[in-house]
C-alpha cells in the first residue's frame, strides 16, 4: 500500500459549497480506482473564524487537499483523471505516513466519532513543510520526527495526528515539498488559542504552551516557507 496526497486549488467556479459537494462526490468512483482511506479537506466557512491562525507564504496557498492510498501508486493516473477536472490546479506527492502516540491518539479521538461521509468535528490543520537551508536532512527528519513530536503532542488539543514525509513529487513541476503534516484539533480550538493549546480558561497556561511550541518548532521549521492551513475533514471510507 502506499498514500498519495494531492494538494487542490478551487477553480473560479463553481461556488465553494458546490465545490465541496463535487469533490464529496468522487467518492464511489475514487473506490472504484482502487482508493481506500480517503479523506478530503477543504477551506469552507466552518473554519473561517479560524483565519487568523493560518501562516501562508505560498503566492497562492491551497484551498483543499485529498489524502487517499493505493494498492501501488502506479494506480495514481487514474485517480488525476478523476480530479483534474474539478480544480484550477493540483499536485500530487507520494508520501510515507506515520501515526504516532498511538494511546494517547486514540483515547482523544474516540470522543470526536463520526459517521464516514460525516464531516469531522473541529478542524484539521494541514502543514506543508520545507527543509531548512541551514540543516541537513537526517538531521531535520530527526529533529522533526523525533526531537519536536514527543513535546508538541502533549502542548496540544489534537486528536489526530499524521505526519507524511514526502518521498517524491508525482506531478511534473510540483513545489518541492519535505513533508505534509495533518492535525486535527476539536470545535473549541477553531479561532480560539486556548482551546488550540488545550489550556481552555487558563490564559496562563496557554502563552506558556505557545512559547514551547514556538521553541520547539523553530528548531526544524522555516517561518518564511511554510503554509499552515485550516480546513475542515471529511473521512469518505476506510
Amino acid at each position: 500500500m502506499e498514500k498519495i496526497i494531492l494538494t487542490l486549488w478551487k477553480p473560479a467556479q463553481p461556488n465553494a459549497g458546490q465545490w465541496r459537494a463535487d469533490l464529496l462526490g468522487l467518492r464511489d468512483a475514487l473506490v472504484t480506482a482502487g482508493a481506500k482511506n480517503i479523506r478530503v479537506m477543504l477551506v469552507d466557512e466552518a473554519v473561517a473564524a479560524a483565519s487568523a491562525q493560518r501562516i501562508t507564504n505560498s503566492a497562492a496557498p491551497l484551498d483543499g487537499m485529498l489524502s487517499l492510498w493505493l494498492d501501488s501508486a502506479l494506480q495514481w493516473p487514474a485517480i488525476k483523471t478523476l480530479v483534474t477536472p474539478l480544480t484550477s490546479r493540483l499536485e500530487a506527492y507520494l508520501v510515507v505516513e506515520s501515526e504516532p502516540y498511538p494511546e494517547e491518539r486514540q483515547a482523544r479521538s474516540a470522543l470526536y466519532q463520526v459517521p464516514v461521509g460525516q464531516r469531522t468535528p473541529g478542524m484539521n490543520q494541514v502543514a506543508l513543510l520545507h527543509k531548512p537551508d541551514r540543516m541537513s536532512y537526517e538531521h531535520w527528519h530527526d529533529t522533526w520526527r523525533n526531537g519536536h513530536g514527543p513535546n508538541a503532542y502533549p502542548l496540544q488539543s489534537i486528536f489526530g495526528y499524521r505526519q507524511n514525509t514526502v518521498v517524491r513529487a508525482l506531478t511534473f513541476g510540483a513545489p518541492v515539498l519535505h513533508a505534509i503534516v495533518e492535525e486535527n484539533f476539536p470545535p473549541e480550538a477553531i479561532g480560539n488559542p486556548q482551546g488550540f493549546f488545550a489550556a481552555l480558561g487558563d490564559p496562563e497556561k496557554c502563552a506558556q504552551r505557545q512559547q514551547a511550541m514556538y521553541e520547539s518548532t523553530s528548531r526544524f521549521i522555516d517561518f518564511e516557507k511554510i503554509d499552515c492551513i485550516l480546513t475542515s475533514e471529511y473521512q469518505l471510507s476506510a
